[in-house]
């Protein structure tokens, strides 16, 4: 085991690492869930991926409540739980310390169910902490697994309760050692109300309209970040300290972090099918923003400023001069100019490009601090800062309209949100370098 890794497990994994010393069998990979308020039927979306890919899949589900959900939350969780353990053969109860643990085989042979208890009376999360603290539960052991070689792959897959695995899944090239994550196609499926799939198709075109305005831009952060259709390997993801204990967003904060680390690549594979439904179990996120109906779109112009300003950095990269970076972006105009300069104050850029050109002389190093401070986030909180006070949302069809990154959909199209969500994921597919 690697030492950051063992670091890692030592000193920031949760308790629930202890119980990988009472696994026995030998796994060829590990697959995350997280699940609140669930239907057991959630595992069969697993079944498909774990038959056609080689070995034996074990999906890890941390069950789990926040300690000041409602009682009729806890009472469906208490069903669900014995629901998952009476569709299990040979369950058997594995428990380390104080965590309820239960393995069992759905699929014997491919597909094993390692049950966590973060749902009844003393075990439930704390408040505010919800999915991204069930997340890291699990993720942690499984890299604790892979530590002590029952898990084989250095890969920890990713998904959510409402997403349906494709075929071979799971195979997945990770040889190449500056890996840190994988992000794969994915596409929300219609479910049985018109409105909800409409809002979701509308949520889903929002995403890939904003990943390829980041692509336009040259953004190293062009990739979705959805904890449905991610994974990430043992080293990035112990490097970044595991996933953060958030009750919503979790997947974008270690996806932006894990780019700091290493590649986040896309991969060649058929796209992992996410039920379209309405959901209340984060404050934001994909079923938060359904229930929100219409959306407007970030104006374009959003996305031209954001690719001066990474212009400008990549050349500031090159020469080490930030009265020449300040030139650039004074080149923006008045209202634009001003915003982005005084966005980028606030971020404490002085002191930062300082550093980086004082510290570091070779540009590609540069250029990767540079983008280490200007991350994903930052990118995001500059987009807003735009947005709030100089370009205004537009409606979804006036902005994909006006974007020079948009791909063109034929006129006429009876289903124009279904159109344009083809469209970009077909460009999105196109642009996928081979692995």
């Amino acid at each position: 085991m690697a030492h950051a890794v063992r670091k890692y497990l030592a000193r920031w994994a949760e308790p629930e690492v202890s119980i990988a010393e009472a696994v026995e069998r030998r796994y060829e990979r590990a697959l995350v869930v997280p699940a609140y308020r669930e239907e057991p039927s959630l595992l069969d979306g697993y079944v498909t991926a774990a038959r056609t890919s080689r070995g034996t899949t074990l999906c890890i589900l941390v069950v789990n409540a926040p300690e000041d959900a409602p009682d009729e939350h806890h009472h469906g969780n208490a069903r669900f739980f014995d629901a998952v353990l009476d569709r299990l053969d040979g369950v058997k109860a594995i428990s380390h310390g104080e965590r309820r643990a239960f393995l069992g085989a759905l699929v014997p042979g491919k597909l094993d169910v390692l049950v966590i208890d973060r749902a009844s009376p003393g075990a439930r999360l704390p408040r505010k902490r919800g999915v991204g603290l069930a997340r890291k539960i699990g993720a942690d052991l499984a890299v604790a697994l892979h530590g002590s070689g029952q898990v084989e792959s250095r890969l920890v897959f990713a998904t959510d309760a409402d997403a349906l695995l494709p075929e071979a899944h799971f195979e997945q090239p990770e040889a190449d050692p500056s890996l840190s994550a994988i992000v794969f196609p994915f596409w929300h499926d219609a479910g049985p109300d018109d409105g909800v799939n409409r809002a979701t198709g509308l949520y889903e075109l929002s995403l890939r309209y904003y990943v390829a305005g980041l692509a336009f831009a040259g953004s190293p952060y062009a990739f979705h970040t959805l904890g449905s259709a991610m994974a990430s390997t043992v080293e990035g993801y112990a490097a970044v300290r595991g996933v953060p204990r958030r009750e919503a967003a979790e997947d974008f904060y270690l996806l932006n972090k894990l780019a700091k680390v290493g590649t986040v690549a896309a991969a060649r594979s058929p796209a992992v099918r996410i039920l379209s439904r309405a959901s209340d179990r984060t404050p934001f996120g994909t079923g938060a923003s359904v229930r929100g109906g219409e959306r407007p779109f970030y104006a374009p112009e959003c996305f031209s400023v954001l690719r001066t300003l990474l212009a400008s950095l990549t050349a500031f990269a090159e020469h080490g001069s930030i009265p020449s970076l300040r030139a650039d972006l004074d080149a923006l105009g008045d209202a634009s100019g001003t915003v982005t300069q005084g966005v980028l104050e606030e971020f404490g850029m002085s002191a930062a490009l300082e550093a980086i050109g004082r510290e570091t002389k070779q540009p590609a190093a540069r250029l990767a601090r540079v983008h280490g401070w200007f991350d994903g986030f930052r990118t995001l909180k500059l987009v807003h800062a735009l947005r709030d006070r100089v370009f205004p949302s537009l409606p979804w069809e006036q902005a994909v309209r006006a974007a020079p990154f948009a791909p063109a959909v034929p006129s006429g199209s009876a289903d124009a949100i279904t159109a344009h969500r083809v469209a970009f994921a077909r460009e999105e597919e196109r642009k996928v370098a081979p692995r």
